[in-house]
């Protein structure tokens, strides 16, 4: 989760304390194109709109379905799922993916790669469908391959992607008491940037779910839709989409995934079924054929997940890809979807009974729809979706595409809703994939409360609610007392609703070598517990807000105790421990991976770790001040009136506890936000924080580095830690940096020390901090300028003819002397061998002009 900035205000003046991917976003602002990416985009579609294919194959126009620029199409590579390792792009129409190889904005994103930064996809696309009869007429709205859902447009200027996690301000769940804003509804603000409840603020009660969350919906209705898609009826149909990683090696092959499909228009829609159609692509991103060699099947039956100290059997229903030959051993991971959970009625009639999937069938090759191949209408997707039917898996190599589905649902009336939850898997080889799903599936299952104070609902394993009137039904088919009862209008039956499931869980508990068990250790609905909470699992500690200031020769990293102030979010126990400094270097920006996706895993080294004295662990302490050697940030060290600022900010304070401070001259508004929280931890007010900082000074100047700090945590036994617990991973929490030459102050200025490095530029001294290209970056190569002046300065590059090469712009005002150039000229080509002279010309007059030269050797 990288590029968090450390303290962000939101309007109401808090300071969040925790950020997130994009350095210029904080939590909960939109995932979303910067203004000149999104220009850019809108001139590609423009560009390419005469294009009727893509790179992999000519049937997918999928630009066609992109050319309504008033739908806000988050495209930029700014949603992806990084802190586990399954690496995947969420969009913003009901897709996964990111048509890898192909000439779609997205296509650099990484699709579904595993392991996470290696280059080898697992996905081209997957996409939500949700067929129906609508008067009778079968109705099928699909994000994939044709895009009839579409995101809200420039109507709706908040209507993008939203980043969250467990333990942000506002996003507690059960167990935790889940009203954040104490006005006796839950989770009634969900996460869309909107104030949905109408009290003023702005996602301030919703449920947060994992250590990454995203949040986003749209619709299947735009006019535009039915422009590309003539063929398209819609449904009137508002899909709210969540999706779900963990950091934690147990949970970190997996997406969670949960669709809530809402009929906001005026019609019942009938006979629905919902599914997931999907195009795997198992292979290295550098293999432009990788597509050609894939087999596909599904798995169905039991299977041990680990739960704490035992293992417990889950049943798994999981449609997978994965590549025939394993190219030579280069792509040995199986991908799958898994399908964990939708509506179902106890009693048949509107819904199945149990969750599963009714339907399974893949498709190759480019036959007819009659001979086996790809559904091209509505009454052919229908037909599909509604079959049960199971195809054989598809073992012969081809390029497959599959669909799997579930239903049907009787009927979805206005202003009702139906829930969809799924995960995307991925392990090594059937049996890696297995496992992950395994875990996947207990993970969705999570844990029983008794939410309601009642202890008499939720006991002897009933755990369903059947609302009246309802007449002659069985409470329990698994017991042997075959009893009938009936419910009046206004009345509850509590019924075994997983009765048949409790009983195939117990019948296989020898697989998970659990022969000593009742049928009652497998019973939901008990104790009074009659709550089910999903998705739900103990963690190590989130990680802390960072901030990262690079120096000249060192790295500065600054965080906050945001883990050590939030509790498990399944036990509820605060059990930090400490914190770990870590640092990758030698990252060289592999195919379909970024700044954004962080190093590969191998690459992350231990520069420190400290903890809390109490005997557990290394007890080495970091709650000391850092100029005695501890870790405890000080503010302001070496400014004459350090005191009397702080004294400032606490008696301003204990004036007006919730009023911003006014911040002092001289002072950045980060400076202002950090001695508020500061000063507020001190007094000991709601808000407070403390900060904590740690300096590398084992860098060089130039080079690439990622830096994390990530939280461990303690097992507490009757109120004591007893031993060391989970750990996080610094995927979980990175941002990437460069350490720079510092910007020279103008009463030390000296024109003769500002010069380019390397020099001369040659392929073998520009390869230490040499990385792959990309779409931004064409030449992955650079020089440095090096002790620019501390004001904003023009940098001209020449020829030794003295033809104007280039133009940069620096602004040296923050104290950052360098200044980096890709040596690709200002008519987008890249320079030849030869003697370049450059010029700085200073904005402030009180720096002269300075000049140099250096030589490029190709």
């Amino acid at each position: 989760m990288g590029n968090r900035p450390l303290f962000i205000r939101d309007g109401a003046g808090r300071s969040e304390g925790r950020a997130e991917r994009s350095a210029a976003r904080a939590p909960g602002t939109p995932v979303t194109a910067t203004p000149q990416l999104f220009f850019f985009i809108i001139l590609s579609f423009f560009l390419i709109l005469s294009s009727s294919a893509l790179a992999k194959d000519s049937r997918y126009d999928v630009y066609d379905k992109l050319k309504d620029p008033d739908r806000i199409w988050v495209l930029d590579c700014s949603a992806i799922h990084n802190v586990g390792n399954l690496h995947m792009n969420v969009t913003n129409w009901g897709c996964f993916g990111s048509y890898p190889n192909s000439n779609q904005p997205t296509a650099e994103c990484p699709s579904a790669q595993w392991p996470a930064n290696s280059g080898i996809e697992h996905l081209w696309i997957a996409g939500l469908w949700v067929g129906a009869r609508k008067a009778g007429i079968p109705v099928v709205s699909t994000a994939a391959f044709d895009r009839e859902f579409r995101p809200p447009g420039n109507e709706d200027p908040m209507a993008r992607i939203y980043e969250s996690f467990e333990g942000i301000f506002g996003g507690a769940r059960l167990p935790a008491p889940p009203d954040d804003d104490n006005d006796d509804l839950v989770d009634e603000d969900w996460r869309n940037g909107v104030d949905d409840d109408g009290d003023g603020a702005i996602d301030e009660d919703f449920a947060a779910i994992s250590q990454q969350m995203f949040t986003c919906w749209y619709t299947d209705d735009h006019p535009q839709s039915v422009v590309v898609n003539p063929e398209h009826t819609p449904l009137h149909l508002f899909v709210r989409q969540e999706s779900y990683q963990w950091e934690d090696e147990q949970f970190y092959d997996f997406v969670g995934v949960e669709y809530r499909i809402l009929n906001y228009g005026r019609d019942i829609v009938e006979d629905i079924y919902i599914g997931f159609f999907a195009d795997g692509d198992v292979g290295l991103r550098t293999d432009d054929e990788y597509a050609q060699d894939d087999c596909t099947g599904l798995w169905q039956g039991f299977r041990c997940a680990q739960r704490g100290d035992v293992q417990i059997p889950v049943y798994i229903s999981v449609a997978y890809f994965y590549d025939c030959d394993g190219d030579n051993g280069m792509s040995p991971g199986y991908f799958g979807i898994l399908f964990l959970g939708h509506d179902i009625d106890p009693l048949g009639d509107d819904a199945p009974i149990t969750v599963g999937i009714t339907s399974y069938q893949n498709f190759s090759g480019d036959l007819p729809f009659e001979n086996g191949g790809d559904p091209n209408d509505d009454y052919q997707r229908y037909d599909l979706m509604s079959r049960t039917n199971f195809d054989r898996n598809a073992e012969v190599p081809r390029d497959y595409r599959m669909l799997m589905s579930t239903g049907p649902f009787r009927e979805l009336l206005p202003d009702s809703q139906m829930v969809l939850q799924v995960a995307f898997v991925c392990g090594l080889g059937l049996e890696g994939m297995l496992d992950a799903a395994a875990s996947a599936a207990m993970v969705f299952e999570g844990n029983w409360f008794n939410v309601d104070g009642n202890p008499l609902t939720g006991i002897d394993g009933r755990e369903t609610p059947v609302y009246g009137p309802v007449s002659e039904i069985d409470p329990d088919s698994c017991d042997s007392d075959f009893s009938l009862e009936s419910a009046a209008r206004g009345e509850i039956i509590w019924v075994n609703a997983d009765c048949s499931k409790e009983r195939e869980l117990f019948l296989n508990r020898s697989l998970c070598g659990m022969t000593d068990m009742t049928p009652e250790d497998f019973m939901t609905g008990t104790y009074g517990r009659e709550t089910n909470v999903k998705w739900l699992v103990g963690t190590a500690p989130p990680p802390p807000a960072m901030r990262i200031l690079p120096g000249d020769q060192k790295i500065t990293i600054i965080w906050d105790n945001f883990s050590e102030s939030t509790p498990d979010p399944s036990t509820l126990q605060y059990d930090f421990e400490g914190f770990r400094i870590w640092r990758a270097d030698g990252w060289y920006r592999p195919t379909g991976t970024s700044v954004q996706t962080g190093p590969a895993r191998h690459l992350w080294q231990l520069l420190d770790e400290r903890d809390i004295i109490n005997g557990i662990g290394a007890d080495r302490a970091y709650k000391m001040p850092f100029s005695q050697g501890g870790w405890e940030y000080e503010p302001l060290i070496g400014l004459e009136n350090r005191e009397e600022i702080l004294a400032y900010f606490e008696e301003n304070l204990i004036y007006s506890s919730l009023d911003t401070v006014p911040c002092p001259p001289g002072l950045t508004r980060y400076d202002c936000d950090t001695l508020e929280a500061l000063a507020k931890y001190n007094l000991g007010y709601e808000g407070g924080t403390q900060y904590y900082k740690f300096i590398d000074n084992e860098v060089h100047n130039g080079m690439h580095y990622f830096y994390s700090i990530t939280a461990f945590d303690h097992v507490i036994t009757a109120g004591v830690p007893v031993r060391l617990g989970k750990f996080g991973e610094p995927a979980s929490n990175f941002q990437y940096v460069t350490a720079l030459s510092d910007a020279q102050e103008a009463e030390e200025y000296h024109e003769k020390e500002v010069y380019v490095v390397p020099n001369p530029a040659t392929t073998g001294s520009m390869a230490p901090w040499q990385l792959e290209p990309n779409m931004s970056d064409p030449t992955g190569i650079k020089v440095e300028f090096r002790n620019l002046p501390a004001c904003r300065s023009t940098v001209r590059i020449f020829t030794l003819a003295g033809d104007l090469v280039h133009v940069m712009y620096h602004d040296g005002g923050e104290g950052r002397g360098t200044l980096a150039w890709d040596l690709v000229s200002r008519n987008s080509q890249d320079v030849t061998s030869g003697v370049y002279l450059f010029t700085v010309h200073p904005d402030d007059g009180e720096f002269p002009n300075s000049t140099g030269k250096f030589v490029v050797i190709r």
